[in-house]
Formats: C-alpha cells, structure tokens, sequence
C-alpha cells in the first residue's frame, strides 16, 4: 500500500485517550495510544518485542505502557524504561520500539508516520471554527468506513451526490434536477489544496436549519456547501443559508471538519467535527444534529462507499477500473491527481536520499 508519509493523521479524539491505553490500526500499522503522568499523550506500536504481546491490553504504570505478558514498561518514546527480570530493573534498549510524532490539537491526536525530523506541526491546516468557541459549539463523532480512504474523499468532494442520496436535505420540496440548476460550482486550484466552490441560490434553506434554527421555509436564501481539502484526507465544509437579500454573516453556519485517517487498504477511519452558531448548549440540539449527521454519514454515504469498494474488488486506485468522469468529478479528480503527485516525489526523495547514504557508506 502507498501512503503519504509526511503528513498528520488523525488517530483518534483527544477524549478517547485516558486510564487506559486505545489499540488503533492507522496505515495498516497496530498502534497504542496512552498518556503519560503529566497527560501527554504517546502513540507506539502495539507489539511488545519480546513474545509480541498487545501492550493495549496492558496498563499504565507510573506514565509508562506496562506489558500485559511479562511486565516489560514503555515510555511515550518507545523505550523500554523497567525491565522486572533484571537484577537493577533498569530498562532495556534491545527492547525499544517504534514511537510516532504526536501532536494534539482541535480535541485530536494527530501522528505523522513519516520522517520526525520534518513533523511540523505549523503544517496542520487551521480549524478557524474550532478557535472560536464563544462563536461556535460542535459536536463530534467517529465512522467506520469499509471502504479506500480515497473514496470517502472523492464523496466529500463531490457533493453533487447529496440531491439524490439525501433526500433529507431538501425535505422533499425539490427535485435532484432543481436543486442542481440552483446551484453554481467553481473549482479553485490552489497551491497545496482545493477549494471547490458551491452555492445554491434562491430556494429555500435546508429543512434542519428552519426546524431548529428558526429559518422561515418560504423565504429564498442562499444556501453555502463549500469544500475545502488538503491532503491527504483533511477536509473543512463551509456550510450554512442566509436569506438571499441579508448579509452572509446573518444566516446560520454550521462550519465542519472531516478528517479521513486509512486503517488498512480497503478500510478507514473518519472523524467528523460540526460546528454551529446558534442554540449553543443546548442538548436536545445536539443529539438532532448527530441523528442527523448519523443519517448521512452514517446509513447513505458510508454503505454507498461500501457497495462501490465492494465492486471494485480487490482495486484500491478507482483509476485503474477506467471510470467515466462527469464535469462534477473536477475536484475529486484534481485531489486524486495532486496527492498522486506528492507521494511520487516522496517516494523518489526518499530513494534519492538512500542512494546518497549508500554511495557515501561506500566510499
């Protein structure tokens, strides 16, 4: 399998790590995570290098991973700090193992699988909604896909999808064909990223934003779904309605971070965090929006990824399969080819690099 290997993943929320250690698999590699005495949080491989025992099924002493099988403690770094079968317990360095960059941010701990020395955590796209709680609560939650990373991507990418696997979006009062003509689309290359643009104008808003946010059902707004994605998998969704003759900043914004980690080669993990700007605290708002957000991501989107991964067998890279393309399939395509691009020059820097090593041990 070939991933990007400098970048940050998402491993898991920050409120998932905590007395007790997580097992994870991210880019097909078993990992723990666990924290520290001082909270810091530490993600090492999940393998003792003794009998390979799980250390996940281990416990945490005095901040390090303890071995469930004969004891052996690890610290955030992956070395082995206690050895219970020597004389003086001191640790082993035979026994170190793999550890990975670790960063903590937006209530994620977030890995980088590739060189440590190039782990920026500058690199991190900024969460502008996430900075600003007194403007925006969230809520969060966490899918399984069974389906290529990219897939899930290409989905969010393409949101022309929603007027037919959606039909909640529209609460019945359009057809996929109106709600298409209303909307205008413009793909914008950046340098690094995409951001494909989406508007609808002068229907009414969605039906979740008058059933909870007040928004009257007859007046014409615009309605924003604007992705913004950085790869590989790091995606904002500006989305939100304002009536067509107020301001943007009057309507409601429901601004949304989606974050595709791979598991393995034909599964994945994707965390979502939805913002909104109105009806703060409120409980009985945030259980809507999950069920609501269960409902697309969840039981539409998720088995439709299935069901395509599925009949593509045992391919990975859709491209191979020599699909048609639609004009809509602009930024999911420009995505695929752009991260496509990056891997091959990581690739090809990181052989470079180890030729260079090897001329130089040889002379």
């Amino acid at each position: 399998m070939t991933f990007l290997q400098n970048a940050w993943y998402a491993a898991a929320y920050s409120d998932e790590v905590g007395e007790s250690p997580l097992a994870r698999t991210v880019l097909d590699s078993n990992l723990v995570l666990f924290r520290d005495d001082q909270g810091e949080a530490g993600v090492i491989l999940d393998r003792c290098p003794h009998r390979f025992s799980p250390l996940s099924a281990g416990k945490i002493v005095g901040g390090a991973l303890e071995c469930p099988y004969h004891g052996l403690r690890f610290d955030r770094q992956g070395q082995c700090i206690y050895n219970p079968h020597s004389k003086t317990k001191a640790g082993l360095r035979a026994a170190d193992i793999r550890a990975w960059p670790v960063l903590e941010r937006y209530g994620i701990i977030w890995i980088w699988p590739g060189d440590a020395d190039k782990a920026d955590p500058g690199s991190l796209p900024r969460v502008e909604f996430l900075e600003q709680p007194e403007q925006f609560c969230v809520v969060k939650g966490l899918l399984h896909v069974r389906g290529h990373y990219e897939l899930a991507v290409d989905n969010l990418l393409d949101l022309s999808h929603a007027a037919f696997i959606h039909p909640q979006f529209s609460g019945g009062r359009y057809t996929a064909e109106e709600l298409l003509a209303a909307t205008k689309q413009k793909l914008e290359r950046c340098d690094g990223y995409l951001v494909n643009h989406r508007v609808r104008s002068g229907l009414a808003p969605p039906p979740a934003n008058c059933d909870l946010f007040g928004m009257d059902p007859d007046k014409p707004c615009h309605t924003d779904s604007t992705m913004t994605w950085y790869p590989p998998a790091f995606l904002l969704l500006a989305t939100g309605s304002w009536e067509m003759d107020q301001p943007r900043e009057s309507g409601v914004h429901i601004p949304q971070l989606h974050v595709i980690t791979p598991e393995t080669q034909f599964t994945s993990h994707y965390f979502f965090v939805n913002g909104r700007n109105r009806r703060h605290g409120e409980k009985a708002v945030d259980d809507a929006l999950l069920a609501f957000f269960d409902l697309a991501f969840g039981q539409q989107d998720e088995p439709m990824i299935e069901l395509v991964q599925r009949n593509m067998g045992s391919v990975s890279d859709i491209f191979e399969l020599g699909p048609i393309l639609l004009a809509t399939d602009a930024a999911p395509v420009s995505a695929r080819r752009m991260l496509a691009e990056l891997i091959a020059k990581e690739q090809a820097d990181a052989k470079g690099d180890a030729e260079a090593v090897t001329i130089e041990a040889q002379t």
